[in-house]
This record gives C-alpha cells, sequence and structure tokens, in this order.
C-alpha cells in the first residue's frame, strides 16, 4: 500500500508513521518554531496559526503550552493578553489540568483583577489607575 503525504499528496517512500513527507515535516516544524515565537514576541495566536498547530500531535501543543506559559512567567505576573492565548490554546486543543500540570491552569478572572492600569492599552500613554476613559485618545478603560 502506498502512502501519500497529507499536505502536499506526494508518495513517502520511507517507513515512517509520519503522515507527512520528510520535506512537508520539516516545513510544518519551521512554522510551529514560528508560531512558538509569534506567542511569546507579539503575545498573539492568528487563526492560521492555529489551523497549522492542528496538524501536530497533542503533546506537541502539550510541550508547546508548557513553554509558552513558563516563558510568560518568568516575565512575571501574567497579563490579560497572555492569559488569553493560554486560554485558546487549552481550549482550542482541549488540554486537561492532568496533561499542562495544575500550576499551569490560568483563571482568567485572578488574572483580570490583578492587572494594574497605569498606560492606556490602546495610545500606551501614562494614565491613572482610577481613570474610566483615556484623556488622550478616548478608550473606555474600565474591565
Amino acid at each position: 500500500m502506498v502512502k501519500q503525504c497529507v499536505e502536499c499528496g506526494k508518495e513517502i517512500k520511507e517507513e515512517t508513521d509520519s503522515d507527512y513527507c520528510s520535506k512537508c515535516d520539516e516545513m510544518l516544524d519551521k512554522q510551529f518554531e514560528s508560531i512558538e515565537d509569534n506567542i511569546i514576541v507579539y503575545k498573539e495566536l492568528l487563526p492560521n496559526e492555529i489551523d497549522v498547530l492542528n496538524k501536530f500531535e497533542k503533546e506537541d501543543i502539550v510541550e508547546l503550552y508548557i513553554r509558552v506559559f513558563d516563558n510568560f512567567r518568568e516575565e512575571g505576573d501574567l497579563t490579560v493578553e497572555q492569559a488569553k492565548i493560554l486560554n485558546t490554546i487549552k481550549g482550542t486543543f482541549d488540554l486537561k489540568e492532568g496533561e499542562i500540570g495544575k500550576d499551569r491552569v490560568v483563571n482568567y478572572t485572578e488574572v483580570k483583577k490583578k492587572v494594574v492600569r497605569d498606560e492606556c492599552p490602546d495610545c500606551r500613554k501614562k494614565i491613572k489607575e482610577e481613570f474610566s476613559f483615556c484623556p488622550y485618545c478616548g478608550t473606555k478603560l474600565k474591565l
């Protein structure tokens, strides 16, 4: 029986458990690394990146979540943006507490309560925490 790469359709000649030829497997690995870097640097996870991550095994996603969580924690307390990303990964890929560790489960409500607002999230100018609107750009500030 001939096995074909699910990505490019080429015949997979070597013995492997992978559904991808070596060229596509290498390309996907590079995309995975790029997605992880984007999550850590830009604090975002785009829908097309989720599509790419869906091509990976669950254990790869668990390892990604753990590395991203640990990287975010090295920066200090989790921000709302970081919590959203972690919860997106956890929810999208149905990660369980037993897989990621109880200490890595993010309670988004608790993170929101800890956020101290000393700059506008939109224009990034310094503001007072008690402001309801940014006096510079008018962005609504209360969570």
